[in-house]
């Protein structure tokens, strides 16, 4: 859709310092789709983009960019070279997580799974690969809600919440491979 690939393009060259980064395409999604959503009878995601003005495709591409720019701007060390944000808020989980499920890290560790191998784009895309597009934009509404911190620092104790919640179904996994098809799947617990 050429308005999102507007969206990043701007943004991209608006910003040298990051650039283009995987991932920051799943960011703009839930606020195109908010934006929309005004303009549109029905579903968003369902919508057929061919049938809105242009006019109302500009003004919702305009506040998707805005609203875009403002949530980097309270996480744009996930974005610049090697992502020190994400590496802090892994290193943040991980110490979370150790002080409340102790056992369950220790066994993921045993596995020979590295925390960065699941979490990784759990951060870089804030879940939005892991949870449905409804849920994401009800969590982010929250996170907003709680101030531009919430993007790094309550997002992780949301991530923590995930983890406790298959706890016990991760501790009796054996092998990396069926714990990672865990850790990978779509967080909504199917």
């Amino acid at each position: 859709m050429q308005c999102l690939e507007r969206v990043l393009y701007v943004w991209t060259i608006r910003h040298p310092a990051s650039g283009y980064v995987q991932g920051i395409n799943d960011l703009v999604t839930p606020f195109f789709t908010v934006f929309l959503s005004q303009y549109v009878d029905g579903d968003p995601d369902v919508c057929d983009i061919s049938t809105v003005e242009k006019d109302v495709l500009d003004i919702v591409e305009a506040d998707s960019y805005w609203c875009l720019s403002k949530l980097i701007d309270g996480i744009t060390d996930n974005y610049t070279t090697s992502q020190p944000g994400i590496q802090r808020q892994i290193y943040k989980l991980k110490e979370l997580l150790t002080r409340i499920d102790g056992p369950l890290v220790e066994h993921i560790q045993g596995q020979g799974i590295e925390f960065i191998q699941f979490t990784f784009r759990w951060m870089n895309c804030l879940l939005m690969r892991e949870t449905s597009l409804k849920n994401i934009i009800r969590m982010w509404d929250t996170y907003m809600a709680e101030g531009l911190d919430a993007y790094s620092t309550f997002h992780i104790y949301v991530c923590a919440a995930f983890l406790t919640t298959w706890s016990k179904e991760v501790k009796k996994m054996d092998f990396a491979v069926r714990i990672s098809s865990l850790l990978f799947r779509p967080l909504t617990g199917n």
